[in-house]
């Protein structure tokens, strides 16, 4: 069995900011943008729950982050 948890992230980012990485950012394509921070949210959260150490000791279930694709 398989339970969904749906987890919303959002990213600021300063529009006026003069930040090499931030002025990149915002002139990818939007549908871009999206798959860039998805992937990196996936990736950020996935990297928390190992940290964490969540799964230790339960042998009856596994939290771990779904497939982007899926979502």
């Amino acid at each position: 069995m398989i339970i969904k948890h749906i987890v919303e992230l959002e990213t600021v980012i300063n529009d006026d900011s003069t930040d090499e990485t931030a002025r990149a950012v915002l002139s990818m394509p939007e549908n871009t943008r999206q798959q860039f921070f998805n992937i990196a949210g996936a990736g950020m959260i996935a990297q928390l729950l190992e940290k964490s150490k969540v799964n230790e000791g339960n042998s009856w279930a596994e939290l771990r982050v779904a497939s982007k694709e899926t979502v």
